[in-house]
């Protein structure tokens, strides 16, 4: 159960801070890219150990390493404009929910898969609706009315597209990994081009920007979230079932990202998104019990 809930506070923890960036105009462009480069080098640490055996990676599995790479900066570069738009609650629901996405995937695209619960789907993606459905003016996100507009619905539902279609292929490439390290080298290998593709990305967009020590430390910072919540997912994982864990796990990061939201950056959400997010809680125990 420890695991459970550090990986619960290492989650909640990345989201949070891209609405500490928002607040305090930090640049999330230049703190994604040393998000990155933290991750690859703590995934490189934790790799060491099974190079004695030699790189298990393919050619294929590097060809997916590089587009895994880039869209894992894409999603990061979404949810952090989705928090500044939409606000952390409604940004954090769009992403636990995309769970839909690599299940449906799976069935369609993979052999051997037992059929999605489609009515708990149906139920979830109303929640997402009723959620991520603001009003004009974004009194209800508590995000700043300037920034609110048809990005204040694309962007949370772009972040759930994208978290998904992420955690799909992540499962694609891990289903055909041969000997032992192939986790965790290919983990390394997703983050460090993901850092380069940040890196390309940010010099590409704002090529006159300075180097900014807040930057940095968020996103170290945010590495360290980053890496660790999926490290402890894996140890989580190996202790409890997937039908005790991942319901608890989304709920869990749901309802601390949404309370913390309310009591410290003062966002307020519409009896519409409390509605749906009650109901999101309820698809997903659905989904998995």
């Amino acid at each position: 159960m420890l695991y459970l809930l550090l990986a619960i506070v290492a989650a909640s923890t990345y989201s949070i801070l891209f609405k500490i960036f928002a607040c305090r105009d930090v640049d999330s462009l230049q703190a994604i890219a040393f998000n990155y480069l933290t991750a690859t080098l703590l995934g490189i640490s934790l790799s060491l150990g099974s190079l004695g055996s030699g790189v298990v990676l393919r050619g294929g599995d590097w060809a997916m390493a590089v587009a895994m790479g880039v869209m894992f900066m894409a999603a990061f570069v979404l949810m952090a404009r989705s928090t500044a738009r939409s606000g952390v609650s409604v940004t954090t629901v769009a992403a636990r929910v995309s769970l839909t996405i690599p299940v449906v995937c799976s069935y369609l695209f993979l052999p051997a898969q037992v059929e999605p619960r489609w009515g708990a789907i149906a139920v979830i993606l109303i929640a997402l609706v009723m959620v991520i459905w603001q009003p004009g003016k974004g009194e209800a996100s508590g995000a700043h009315p300037k920034k609110q507009g048809g990005g204040g619905l694309l962007l949370p539902f772009a972040v759930f597209v994208l978290f998904g279609l992420n955690n799909f292929c992540l499962k694609w490439c891990q289903k055909g990994l041969e000997g032992e390290g192939g986790a965790s080298q290919l983990s390394a290998a997703i983050f460090l081009f993901a850092a380069l593709a940040s890196g390309v990305y940010y010099f590409a967009v704002s090529p006159t920007r300075r180097f900014s020590w807040q930057a940095m430390v968020g996103g170290v910072a945010l590495g360290v979230a980053n890496f660790f919540t999926t490290y402890f997912m894996i140890l989580a994982l190996e202790l409890l079932p997937s039908g005790v864990f991942f319901p608890i796990y989304h709920i869990g990061i749901v309802a601390l990202v949404t309370t913390l939201g309310v009591a410290f950056f003062g966002e307020r959400l519409s009896w519409l998104q409390i509605g749906g997010l009650a109901l999101a809680a309820v698809g997903i125990v659905a989904f998995f019990v």
